[in-house]
This record gives C-alpha cells, structure tokens and sequence, in this order.
C-alpha cells in the first residue's frame, strides 16, 4: 500500500495538501551493441525488455544503442576519448585485447560462479582471457567445417572420411583432383569476401594445422614466427587449391555450394540451415583439412564486456548475467542468429546437435576450436595476414607475401612496446 506523505506524518488517507511519494527513476544500464541481422536486434530488443520487466523491483533498466559493424570500434574510440562510454560493451573476440590494453574494460569472473564459468565452452572463456583475466563472456560462439554434396562426391568417387574426421591435406587435395576429372568444381573458398578478417578467421587453421602461429605466445614478436619457413610451406600447400584451378580466385557468387555449382565448401555454421534446405540429406559435413596431426577448428564470435568506467558495476553485472544465460540471453539471440550455443547447459534447448551436422559444431568446440590471437594489434595482424593470402591466392611467393606481413605487424609491435 502507498504511503502519503504530509508534515513528515504517514497518514492512511489522503490530506489536503497533500502528495504521493514518487518512485525513484530506475538506473539505467547503458549498452551499446553490434547492429546484427534484423532477427538479432529483434531479439536484443526482446531480451532487454525481458530484463527490464524481470529487473523493476530492483529498479534497474537496461538501455541497448546498436550501432554498424563497421562503426562500432571506432565509436567506441571516440566515447572513450570523450569518457562517455556505455556500461556493458559488445566487442569481437579478438578486440578483446585491444580493449583491455587501452583499459576499457574489467575483469568479470567475480560475478560468476566457478561452476558457471566452467559451463561456458574453453572456446569462450579463452577469447575473453588475457594475462589470466576474464574479460568477456559471449553467448554464442561460431565453427568451420568443410560441407560436401554426398552425390557429388559419389559421382566422382569419392569416398568422405568416417564421422568427425576430416581429411588430411593430401587426402583433400586427391579428392579435388578426382572432382575435377568428373567435370565438377571441387571446392569454394569464397575468395569474393572484402573483409579482412574472412581470411584470418577461415585460414588460419592452415597454418595452426600444421603446427604454426601468427605470433609468439608471448604476444611480442611476428618476426621469425608469422614468416616461418614452415608458415611458408604451410600457405604452399594451401596456395595448391588455386593453382590447381580447384577453387575460384575471383568468384561471382557468394554461395556455388548452395546453388549446386560446386562440391565442397569450407565455410561455416551460418550456412548449415540455408545448406540443409537445398541439399536435405544430401549435406554431409567434416572438420577442416589438415596438414598436421592434429585437427584445429576457427571459433570465436561477439561477446559481452563491463567497462571500467561502469557507474555501478554490480548493476550493469546484472545484464551479463542474463544476456549469457540459457534461458533468458542464449535461447532467443541462437534462434534468431543459428549460432553455436555458448554453454554446455544451452544446447539441451536446441535439440538439433545431438544428430549431424549440427552435432559436429559442438564437437569442434570443444575439442579443437582454438581462438584467434589475442594481441592488442589485431587489427593490423589481419589486414596484413589477410593480404598475403590474397597474394598467394594470385600466385605470389607464400614466403615473400609473409616476410611482408611480419614486418608491417612487428613494426606496429615495437612502437606498442609489445604490450601482450
């Protein structure tokens, strides 16, 4: 029941004179967030006022501001010069670093339990890590895999490897061969992509598979590392697939796959809906080749940070919490976007990996997903990675195109101090 004030007495009828108490204006959670498809904003904007509505006795509000991908960095950039930036922040895994270096964010592990953090996938907690901090926490992660048309491969002999196995590179390149003597395109690298980060998240495992690393652990150097010699012959036997004439240099069409014009396709789990419904049982799908002995799959995606600047941290904690939860944050945002459920609890909700091809994105993730390198240059990793891939695709020198990268990222290393 209200209470009526009037003279500093509570009376149980109203008074001349007299007003009612005003509730206090709630405190406001200021988030800012990447404009995804229209289904995920559809879905944030649910999910917030889920929060809100579940959150008004504590009188708390969350306040979502979406802004493009290609915007987003440098939006922030600009808030954090002005120190306007937002309470909770979402950020690309392999920003991570560059966030913390700049001293964006804080550590988030005390809002969650021990038990809670070890439902989140290695894949997640490890993109949100550096230097034995948790940073960021996302929803929903991402996969590689490498899709085939089952009649196409049998049309040209082909046999696929046994479930959850993928072929060795030798073993990938034979059945390209053998695709290509049958009059099929063998495979789709999708070398139409105009970002540079396409290249470093699709191909790194080239390089990983072999046993390489596009930088040091200690995260200071790319020379002697990103230019190995073993790099080199790594991206040679990659560079095979375009000299070979099996995968398109130049494609038109962002997806031949789908469309039936070729028979394999190294992409990823964004695909595996739009593939099912052209191909049915006809999509199979395995881990990424490799040229080593161990299997290593690209993951990582959009995860959740607090900034240090957060007026009261334990509230703005409060929508970490619930945009991470499986119920409330994991179930709408992966209906809306066919992600890779971020926690091991969440994929009972999406009953479709427990049976292939689903079921090998949660495979991957927890075996083999490894995170992209965790450096506050990313940024300029990736550009200068991604164009020496676009340069050995064209039939440059691999060992050239890399001593190039090196240079321009371990100079960017050395005016950065080598901050890991």
């Amino acid at each position: 029941m209200s209470a009526w004030r009037c003279g500093g007495l509570a009376l149980g009828l109203a008074t001349a004179g007299c007003a009612p108490e005003r509730p206090a204006a709630p405190h406001v959670v200021r988030i800012w967030c990447q404009q995804g498809q229209e289904a995920e904003n559809q879905a944030m904007r649910a999910m917030a006022a889920a929060f809100n509505e579940a959150h008004a006795a504590q009188n708390v509000a969350a306040q979502i501001t979406f802004f493009p991908d290609f915007q987003y960095t440098e939006k922030v950039s600009i808030a954090a010069a002005a120190r306007d930036l937002p309470d909770v922040l979402a950020l690309d895994g392999p920003t991570v670093a560059q966030f913390v270096e700049a001293g964006l964010l804080r550590p988030i592990a005390g809002w969650f339990s021990a038990e809670e953090l070890a439902d989140f996938a290695p894949t997640i907690r490890a993109q949100g890590t550096l230097a034995g901090e948790l940073y960021a926490l996302g929803a929903f992660d991402s996969a590689m895999v490498l899709y085939y048309d089952r009649e196409k491969l049998a049309h040209a002999g082909v046999e696929p490897p046994a479930a959850g196995r993928g072929w060795t590179w030798d073993e990938f390149l034979a059945a390209c061969a053998r695709l290509k003597a049958a009059g099929l395109d063998p495979v789709s690298l999708h070398m139409d992509e105009s970002g540079d980060e396409w290249y470093t998240y699709a191909f790194s495992p080239v390089i990983w598979s072999a046993g390489g690393r596009l930088i040091s652990e200690d995260g200071r150097h790319v020379e002697g590392v990103l230019n190995s010699p073993e790099n080199a012959a790594a991206l040679r036997r990659w560079q095979e697939t375009f000299a070979r004439d099996f995968a398109a240099r130049a494609p038109i069409d962002p997806n031949p796959f789908g469309h039936g014009q070729t028979a394999l396709d190294w992409s990823g789990h964004w695909m595996v809906r739009s593939h099912l419904e052209a191909k049915g049982d006809r999509l199979g799908a395995m881990p990424l080749p490799s040229l080593g002995t161990q299997t290593v799959a690209a993951c990582g995606s959009w995860c959740w940070g607090l900034a240090q600047t957060a007026r009261d941290p334990d509230r703005a904690a409060l929508w970490l919490r619930w945009v991470t939860d499986p119920v409330h944050g994991i179930q709408p945002i992966v209906a809306a976007n066919g992600a890779v459920p971020a926690r091991a609890s969440a994929y009972p909700l999406f009953p479709e990996y427990a049976e292939p091809p689903f079921r090998l994105f949660r495979e991957l993730q927890e075996t083999a997903g490894r995170p992209r390198p965790r450096t506050p240059v990313y940024p300029t990793l990736t550009q200068h990675f991604a164009a020496a891939l676009r340069d050995a695709a064209r039939g440059a020198d691999p060992q050239e195109c890399l001593d190039r990268a090196a240079a321009q990222v371990q100079r960017r290393l050395d005016r950065q101090g080598g901050t890991p």
